[in-house]
C-alpha cells in the first residue's frame, strides 16, 4: 500500500480572499498525481481530467 500524501491545511478563515487559491494550492499536487496515474493506466488525460471535474461537481452541497 502507497503512503498518503499529506494535504497542509488551511490557515486563513474560509471567507478570506486567499482562501480557495490556498485550498486549490494544497490539492493540485494530489490532482497531478491522480491524473497522471490514470494516464499510466492507460486513460486519456483530458478525459480524466474532464472525469474528475465531473466528480468534484457531484459532491458540492447546497451549503458549500
Amino acid at each position: 500500500m502507497t503512503k498518503e500524501t499529506p494535504i497542509a491545511p488551511p490557515v486563513r478563515e474560509v471567507n478570506a480572499t486567499r482562501y480557495d487559491a490556498d485550498c486549490q494550492d494544497a490539492l493540485a499536487p494530489l490532482v497531478d498525481d491522480l491524473v497522471n496515474r490514470a494516464e499510466q493506466a492507460g486513460w486519456n488525460r483530458t478525459r480524466a481530467a474532464s472525469a474528475l471535474m465531473y466528480l468534484a461537481a457531484k459532491r458540492l452541497s447546497p451549503t458549500s
